[in-house]
């Protein structure tokens, strides 16, 4: 790109200077018409040059693009991290441009480290807690209920990665308190020791289970959404009665053509509290 530039600065001095040569020329010889001919033929190649290479330095510029997006991509799927979601849009592409290797440091110390949790620094129970409150979220983005805006549309998009976020801080949290602990406890524990570790070791003890309850509250979120889904399959189906009460009118069964009419009545109120239930299990969530 630089070269490309510097080509192109010396193509535009050389146009003016052939065009500045070219004017004294003709003011001291007195005859123009001839002069500025032979600077027009002479000037020409340099638009030419010109004209290449801005368009070679604009191709260079969106095969840059290209390639920078592709590293992104490859980034997102093969790095695992949660950002706080209050981040914005230009400092998430500076975490993520962190992990490309020509672009800076290998993702060791990406910016904005305290806003960002690397899943793979993590303890496997930790990582196991984290994956299960994702499972759970994920469960109600891609629900049909949510689709079509049938839950709560704070506890869904704002809430939720919300959640998340605080969980994997949390148990960066206790990552590090634990690893203390652990250096803390090796070689000889004395009483004294003991007596100062065993409060700590509780604390942390309280924080994991207030952290598994999260969890498990955003497991119970996704249950209900998934209730309402079924509901809302089941309603979908239950469109297709009519072509049951037309083959039960064949054999004249009254019986069961009444049978299908009341079920359809009772589901159109299962889905409402399947619904209602799902909205009041995202609320819960909101702190």
């Amino acid at each position: 790109m630089a070269k490309s530039c510097g080509y192109a600065l010396a193509a535009a001095a050389l146009c003016v200077s052939v065009l500045v040569v070219g004017v004294l020329l003709s003011a001291m010889a007195g005859y123009a018409s001839p002069v500025i001919a032979l600077v027009t033929v002479l000037a020409a190649p340099c638009g030419l040059v010109l004209t290449y290479d801005m368009l070679r330095r604009r191709e260079e510029a969106d095969e840059e693009r290209r390639l920078l997006d592709r590293e992104r991509d490859h980034v997102r799927r093969t790095v695992d991290f949660v950002a706080d979601p209050e981040l914005t849009e230009q400092e998430r592409l500076a975490v993520i441009d962190s992990f490309v290797p020509r672009l800076g440091p290998h993702g060791e110390r990406p910016p904005y480290g305290e806003r960002v949790v690397l899943v793979r620094e993590l303890p496997p129970h930790a990582r196991a807690l984290l994956e299960r409150a994702r499972r759970a979220v994920m469960a109600v983005y891609t629900s049909q209920v949510m689709r079509r805006r049938l839950l709560d549309g704070l506890a869904n998009e704002v809430v939720l990665p919300r959640q998340i976020w605080e969980i994997a801080l949390l148990l960066r949290t206790q990552a590090t308190l634990q690893e203390e602990q652990d250096r803390a406890r090796r070689g000889l524990v004395t009483p004294e020791l003991e007596a100062v570790l065993r409060p700590q070791r509780e604390a942390l003890g309280r924080s994991l289970a207030a952290v598994t309850a999260r969890v498990e509250s955003l497991e119970r979120y996704a249950r209900r959404v998934q209730e309402a889904d079924a509901a809302l399959r089941a309603r979908e189906a239950l469109d297709n009665n009519y072509k049951y009460r037309d083959l039960l009118a064949r054999i004249d069964d009254e019986d069961g053509m009444r049978e299908l009419e009341a079920q359809g009545e009772a589901l159109e109120e299962t889905l409402a509290r399947s619904v209602r239930e799902a909205v009041e299990a995202g609320r819960t969530l909101t702190p």
